[in-house]
């Protein structure tokens, strides 16, 4: 039977045979493989140790007092090992009110699968509420429970057949003789032709990588209820043959008519399984399973998502690509593009804000709270391009809240040009939020009195 393990984001792997004695069971930052798991792990590190992969900002391989462990960046998501384990690995998320570790991962693993949601031009939208509550369920059979969902909602509509073309070596004649063939093939056996012709079938490219994705699921899941429905769904798939050639029929799908849209989900989530489709690539046979997925897209997509959600009416714009750093007078271009996570422009003025996945401190002053400073030149940079819109502009960057920021930091560059460093709390999301509609009214405010003061003078 398969063991799932859970662990948060900067949690520690240790090999169960050299574990430290002083980490004797797991934890929620801390956790055990048995050798073989560990070594699959290890080595799958090792050999996707590229930058360009993604896999090399996932995971670090370390050593301490002369026993090697992996440490888990800020990536998430669900591993398996070609030993069956399965490793959940989940947002940190700061709760002071659930000390209780039980609840601390049911209420990561929730705030995860809301993350997913809120990604764009992905199929984890039709994840829906129950599931958020399925604290117990891994998250990979959550993920074929919503696939099987939508082959359904496909089915009821039906799946496709169109003409394929064949060739076949038959009895009799059928279509078009193609000679060459049939006289390499047919010379001695002249009952037979080798013929070209087209059959009205299901065997098509979307219908085999259906097929494909749901034999690999198969598997995959444990749920005796998801097992069924893959058997019986199979069976509808009959006339149709796995994928011989997965890259081919993916190319072959590419650009695919408006009759096929009602498939976009279903191929998303088919790509998800058969690819490991996240945001990285990897290489090895280590791993029978890796969708990770980079904290900062997740929580820059999820406070983006949040926004609309709360504030309907104002027009958010995400990753806005109007402006330029500046101009190469040479080749009279515009060059390096700004691209701040999100923009929203109101009657009043324009807000400019960046998510960031980082542990900042209030406490830390003298440090500058462990803010980048990369991060604000980043931001007074967006300040001076937008502020030639001829709005106010205010600055924010949005930090995960912790035991050591909770409350908002102020800064101010020049000219009235301020920047919120502001905490983002799980538990209370629409007050994290609502600091935009305060600013809102603070520059309303400070418009009328200058209005007044230009009435009164």
């Amino acid at each position: 039977m398969a063991v799932t393990k859970h662990i948060c984001e900067f949690g520690t792997i240790w090999n169960s045979k050299e574990s430290l004695p002083e980490i004797p069971v797991d934890q929620f930052n801390c956790i055990h493989l048995e050798d073989k798991s560990f070594q699959s792990l290890k080595n799958f590190v090792a050999e996707n140790n590229d930058p360009e992969s993604g896999i090399d900002q996932a995971f670090s391989l370390h050593r301490q007092k002369g026993k090697d462990f992996i440490r888990v960046k800020n990536f998430v998501g669900v591993i398996e090992t070609r030993q069956g384990t399965v490793i959940e690995i989940l947002p940190k998320i700061y709760n002071p009110t659930n000390p209780n570790e039980t609840e601390q991962i049911k209420q990561s693993k929730s705030i995860l699968l809301k993350m997913l949601r809120s990604l764009k031009n992905a199929p984890f939208k039709s994840i829906d509420s129950a599931h958020l509550k399925t604290s117990r369920v891994p998250i990979i059979e959550i993920f074929i429970s919503v696939f099987l969902q939508e082959m359904e909602i496909l089915l009821k509509r039906g799946i496709k057949h169109f003409y394929v073309s064949q060739e076949e070596n038959q009895l009799y004649l059928k279509g078009r003789l193609v000679f060459s063939e049939n006289i390499k093939k047919n010379i001695v056996r002249r009952e037979r032709f080798y013929v070209n012709f087209d059959e009205f079938n299901a065997n098509i490219a979307q219908n085999r990588i259906l097929k494909s994705a749901l034999i690999y699921i198969r598997q995959k899941s444990r749920s005796s209820k998801n097992i069924r429905q893959i058997i019986n769904l199979l069976y509808l798939f009959d006339e149709v043959k796995v994928s011989q050639n997965l890259e081919k029929d993916l190319l072959e799908i590419n650009g695919q008519s408006r009759l096929f849209n009602h498939y976009q989900m279903v191929l998303q989530w088919a790509k998800v399984f058969l690819l490991n489709e996240s945001f990285t690539s990897y290489k090895g046979n280590h791993l029978n399973t890796a969708i990770i997925f980079p904290m900062e897209i997740l929580f820059e997509s999820y406070v983006a998502h949040k926004l609309r959600q709360y504030y309907p009416d104002w027009d958010i714009i995400t990753q806005d690509r109007r402006h330029y750093l500046m101009n190469d007078l040479i080749q009279e271009q515009n060059k390096f593009r700004l691209r701040p996570d999100i923009v929203i422009n109101t009657e009043n003025m324009i807000v400019v804000a960046d998510t960031k996945w980082k542990i900042i401190d209030e406490t830390l002053p003298h440090l500058n709270y462990n803010i980048s400073q990369s991060d604000m030149y980043q931001l007074y940079a967006y300040g001076k391009k937008y502020q030639l819109e001829n709005k106010p502009v205010h600055l924010v960057l949005i930090y995960p809240q912790h035991e050591n920021f909770n409350k908002p930091l102020h800064f101010e560059y020049e000219n009235m040009l301020q920047i919120n460093v502001l905490p983002y709390e799980f538990d209370n999301e629409e007050s994290s939020i609502s600091f935009i509609s305060h600013l809102e009214r603070s520059f309303i405010f400070i418009s009328l009195l200058n209005k007044l003061q230009k009435l009164w003078l």
